[in-house]
């Protein structure tokens, strides 16, 4: 290791190659073909975006399950990322970064990192094209997604609703299946922990459809897992356990060890509300053997809560505060609220049975104080009743008899009939549309195959009309196209010729009377009004020449490419803007595709931007101009930008008649016209157009 010190990117090397090593036995572990992919061309990556976006995806892919090494790739891509000046990359990191932190139950640094990516989102948003407008959302709805995680973990339920909702909004706006499908999901959990199994179940049935279409069998496992919950708490332990198992087996073939632990808690949970401890204690020690493996703080924390539940039933009060304050002491670390609220109370109702009633009421205090602060029903109901146990031991009944009637009062604000009859009716509902839904599509299946054979007989009858029909078709297309090919021939023809004609006897003539014009001006230095008037003639006539020169370039049919339109564009813009002392930058590709534009498109295009040049420099006083364009497969985008004193675009809703000719125009191309500005702000216009 000396050697290794002493060559910084030998040791750098080398730690990539661990790295590496340890993803690809994951993926071994796992069966991800995608993390052994990106494994792979990670190995030879240039330095470039490309990586950047490779070490992202690796990060997220392996989060769950080895979230020290996704930081570890999260902050490779954030260095390369920053070195590449890719904001965008910057932000993936630490959306990567945060989820990592989560995982480790470090939540304040997480959230650290999520508004650093939700504010570059934002930036680049307002500076963004529509095509890439759709990339940007996804990675802020991924970040308010993985927030709401983080708070979520931490039992602030209320933020957790706030940012999952503004996630799901974003996900729904770019139709993205995958992103709501979790974001239901999530949503689900939360409604969950606030005992509104109506709510959460609704949301489970929608992530449940988008996860099957989609084929996501861990989106179905972690599903599953809540639904199974959802019928543990109401007793229907053979419904739950169904659920649990069916995820566990996802679980267990993926090689999902974080969800396997969530999993086997929860099998725990049913076999210990069964009275059969020694099957809940041997799940709950395999789960957290997993989470020690994993080292995630907080269900480590919720393990032990568990297994202090069984020694505390089977009367080994010890052994279940021994479990508690560790439990405890974890939550307080990683500022696990809803597991400090539990660990409180539990401890409290060990302290009670070992009559230790001082300790006892500190601790079931300090677990109604909590709860009511995150809003835990259960928690709060749990505290009364055990504070009401307290009193009652202690000779004081009626604070007893006060504490109880708090307890019954949460107690039946929670699950009542009304609403478990609900819940079995929408899952009911679920089952049975899906099995309609089978049917249907079975019945359209045997249709199909019926309407598939009648066809082909119909077309084994019909073989010689219809071929017959289709020669004399073609023989008809062939002659309209042959007649079209003619006129078209005939037409550029002219073009040509009236654009020779323009160039060479109407641009010769106007050059003429402007030489001339400018000869006698110069001449006449005693008459002031006689050179005035001929300057203004001199002036008409090159200005004359200029348009007539535009017009000779739309008609030449030579030129109706995106080539030529570009290369016009560029040398007028320089041209003009530079003469008038205004500086110009102009960003367009260096390869122009080989695409037509039509005369009728160059002309609108170079019409509008020359509308905006000009008002650039009469109106905008400006000293920078920045002009860009780019390339789609059937579109073409180009921006114009200056620094100017800009105008209020509310003031101006009624546009005036340069504008509203700059919009018809791109209008009648079937193209866009944006403008936007703002006083002191400059003006940004943006046009957009087909190309074929």
């Amino acid at each position: 290791m000396a050697s290794l010190n002493k060559h910084p990117m030998k040791k750098a090397l080398f730690l990539l190659i661990v790295m590496l090593s340890a993803v690809e036995a994951s993926a071994q572990k796992h069966g991800r073909d995608k993390i052994d992919s990106l494994s792979a061309i990670l190995k030879t990556a240039k330095e470039d975006t490309a990586k950047v976006n490779t070490l992202i995806a690796l990060a997220y892919e392996i989060a769950s399950n080895s979230p020290d090494t996704a930081i570890y790739f999260g902050n490779e891509a954030l260095a390369l990322a920053t070195k590449l000046n890719d904001k965008m990359g910057i932000a993936d990191a630490h959306n990567n970064i945060g989820l990592g932190l989560d995982y480790l139950g470090k939540y304040k640094e997480a959230l650290q990192n999520l508004n650093v990516s939700l504010k570059l989102y934002e930036e680049l948003l307002t500076s963004s094209t529509a095509s890439f407008k759709s990339k940007i959302l996804k990675g802020k709805g991924k970040a308010y997604n993985i927030m709401g995680i983080v708070f979520d973990d931490q039992g602030n339920l209320p933020e957790g609703f706030k940012n999952y909702f503004a996630s799901l909004r974003i996900y729904q706006e770019i139709r993205d299946k995958e992103g709501m499908a979790k974001t239901y999901h999530n949503i689900g959990v939360l409604y969950m922990k606030q005992d509104n199994f109506v709510e959460a179940l609704k949301f489970y049935l929608a992530a449940l459809a988008l996860a099957e279409e989609l084929g996501n069998q861990r989106g179905i496992a972690y599903i599953k897992t809540n639904i199974g919950n959802i019928y543990k708490q109401q007793g229907n332990y053979a419904e739950a356990l169904k659920n649990f198992f069916t995820a566990l087996k996802i679980h267990e073939e993926s090689g999902n060890k974080k969800d396997k632990a969530l999993i086997l808690n929860d099998i725990g949970t049913i076999y210990s509300d069964q009275g059969n401890d020694a099957e809940a204690l041997k799940k709950y020690f395999s789960a957290l053997k997993l989470n020690e493996e994993l080292g995630t703080k907080s269900q480590k924390a919720s393990n032990l809560v568990n297994i202090g539940i069984v020694y505390n039933k089977q009367g080994n009060y010890n052994e279940a505060l021994k479990n508690y304050f560790v439990a405890l002491k974890l939550a307080e670390e990683i500022g696990f609220r809803e597991n400090m609220v539990i660990s409180y109370i539990k401890i409290g109702d060990s302290y009670l049975a070992l009559n230790k009633n001082s300790e006892a009421s500190r601790y079931l205090n300090k677990g109604l104080s909590l709860a009511k602060e995150i809003g835990d029903l259960v928690s709060i109901q749990e505290s009364y009743i055990g504070m009401s146990a307290l009193d009652s031991a202690q000779g004081n009944f009626k604070q007893s008899r006060e504490n109880y009637k708090m307890y019954v009062i949460y107690r039946d604000s929670m699950i009542n009939k009304e609403n478990t009859e609900k819940t079995v009716q929408i899952q009911m509902q679920y089952e049975f549309d899906k099995k309609e839904l089978l049917a249907k599509a079975e019945l359209e299946k045997k249709d199909a195959i019926a309407l598939k054979e009648l066809q082909k007989q119909k077309l084994l009858r019909n073989a010689l009309i219809g071929g017959f029909v289709l020669l004399l078709i073609l023989g008809v297309i062939i002659s309209i196209i042959m007649i079209q090919y003619r006129e078209i021939r005939l037409i550029k023809k002219e073009r040509n010729r009236i654009s020779g004609e323009l160039h060479d006897d109407i641009g010769a003539d106007l050059n003429r009377i402007t030489m001339i014009s400018q000869l006698l001006h110069n001449k006449t230095n005693q008459d002031e009004e006689m050179q005035e008037k001929l300057m203004n003639i001199s002036e008409a006539g090159k200005k004359v020449l200029g348009n007539i020169g535009e017009i000779i370039w739309t008609m030449n049919p030579q030129k109706d490419n995106l080539e030529s339109l570009v290369a016009y564009i560029r040398r007028f813009v320089t041209e003009y803007l530079e003469m008038n002392g205004i500086e110009v930058n102009i960003e367009f590709p260096d390869e122009i595709p080989a695409k037509s534009v039509s005369d009728k498109y160059r002309r609108n295009i170079f019409l509008v931007i020359k509308e905006a040049i000009y008002n650039i420099t009469k109106y905008s006083k400006a000293t920078r101009v920045q002009l860009s364009m780019n390339l789609e497969k059937r579109t073409a985008g180009i921006e114009i930008h200056d620094n100017g004193i800009g105008f209020s675009v509310k003031e101006k809703q009624n546009w005036g008649n340069g504008l509203r000719n700059m919009n018809q125009r791109m209008k009648d191309i079937g193209g866009n016209f944006r403008i936007s500005s703002g006083k002191d702000q400059g003006t940004l216009i943006n046009l957009n157009f087909p190309v074929h």
